[in-house]
Order: C-alpha cells, then structure tokens, then sequence
C-alpha cells in the first residue's frame, strides 16, 4: 500500500451537477420542506455549533425539522454500541449520525442506508507523533504507508484515514472499541478506498472525504448503494 498525494476535494460540487457517490450543492430548504426535499438515494450534510452543554439538542431539532415535528416529541435512544438513533413513535422513520469536534459537529441524514460520519479538527492532533498513534491504532501497512510520506503531509493522511474508519464503525453500529485497525483505507487522487474490512465484504461499502475548510477533516461512509452526498449548509 503507498499513498497518492491527494488534489483538493470539496464538500459542495458545481452548482445544478448531481453524480452518485460524489457531492453536489442543496440550496438550504425551510424547516418545513426538510423531509420533502430528503430522496431515498440522499444524504444530506448539515453543520451545527457544537455546545457540550446543548447535547443532542441541536441535533433533535434537525430531525423534528425532517419529521414535521415539535422537538420534544423527537426520541433519541441509544443502539447497543451506542449510536444515537430514532425511537419512540418517529423511530426507523430515518436514519442518522453525527460527530462533533471543537465547537462544531456534523449531522448525516438519510432514509434507505444507515450512514456514519466523523469530523476532526487538526489542531486537536496536528502536535502529537501521528506515527505512534498508526502504530498503535492502524494496520500495519497503513503505518508503513504514513511512514513513507515526507513529514508534513503525515499528520493530514492520518487524520483523513482516522475520519474515514471512525465513519464506516459509526456506519456499521459499532465504536472505536471494535478495533481501528480492522478496517484498512488507502488514500488515492480520487479519494479514499475501502481496502478491508476485517472479514466483511468491501463491495457494499462507500468511503468518502469531505472537505470543510483547511482546518477540518471530516469523512461519511455508508453500506448499501450509491448514493447523492448533499452539502446542505447549516440550519436556519
């Protein structure tokens, strides 16, 4: 496994152009269209302020947006390895997840697949020896490709390979705990590449970067079919 420098990739595509597994713009709908304007073969990217102590709160208000629903009648119950999902009487009705880092989060919204999103900021690990977290986290040659990169390009391949496993764990249902090195990514020009995935097949699986601005990394995975990645902005 080697590296292939990656070109700039951006959260929001050309405006009007719409490409499976790739990203286009979402004019930010009112509250009251959210659902309407959520297809089955869409997943819609919202940013939010992140306050530790709001909690979910943010996040349920999007979904009651979604849902043609008042906040409090929004449930959110926690999955066995603790991924936040829909219960109560709204519960199955869609499928989310989030992450937040620093005093911003992401939300992914979907209907027909079950997607998992992590955010990092890089100052929150741009000081510590990225080598000895891969060697202690990674697959082996995941650690022997970072090795290979020239010093300054380390820390930004290693965030974009921690975003992109937190996000096909959190996609799958299962935490950090099951072993970041169980799934191995390679970054390639065109984005990165689900090489293994313990001993699941890779083929349902979708990977990919999303570029906020230059002080965040971020990534969204799914299983299931292609599928629109829409930029939708933050909530109003």
């Amino acid at each position: 496994m080697r590296f292939h420098r990656a070109k700039p990739r951006f959260l929001c595509g050309q405006p009007s152009r719409r490409h499976h597994a790739g990203m286009s713009d979402c004019l930010p709908p009112t509250v009251l269209k959210l659902a309407e304007g959520l297809c089955d073969d869409e997943i819609h990217i919202w940013a939010l302020p992140y306050d530790r102590a709001a909690g979910r709160l943010p996040v349920r208000r999007l979904l009651a947006g979604y849902l043609d629903s008042v906040v409090d009648d929004v449930v959110l119950t926690d999955a066995p390895h603790g991924r936040p999902e829909l219960g109560g009487t709204h519960g199955g009705r869609l499928r989310f997840n989030w992450s937040h880092s620093g005093d911003r989060a992401l939300v992914a919204i979907a209907r027909s697949v079950q997607p998992g999103i992590d955010l990092e900021h890089r100052a929150r690990r741009g000081a510590r020896d990225v080598l000895a977290l891969a060697q202690r986290f990674f697959a082996p040659q995941e650690v022997q490709a970072l090795a290979a990169l020239p010093a300054e390009e380390r820390s930004s391949a290693f965030l974009q390979l921690w975003t992109v496993k937190e996000a096909v764990l959190k996609a799958q249902g299962r935490g950090l705990a099951y072993g970041l090195h169980r799934v191995v990514v390679d970054l390639w020009e065109s984005g990165p590449v689900l090489v293994r995935f313990d001993d699941e097949p890779t083929t349902p699986w979708h990977v990919q970067a999303l570029s906020l601005d230059p002080a965040w990394v971020a990534a969204v995975a799914w299983c299931g079919p292609s599928m629109h990645v829409r930029w939708c902005g933050e909530p109003h």
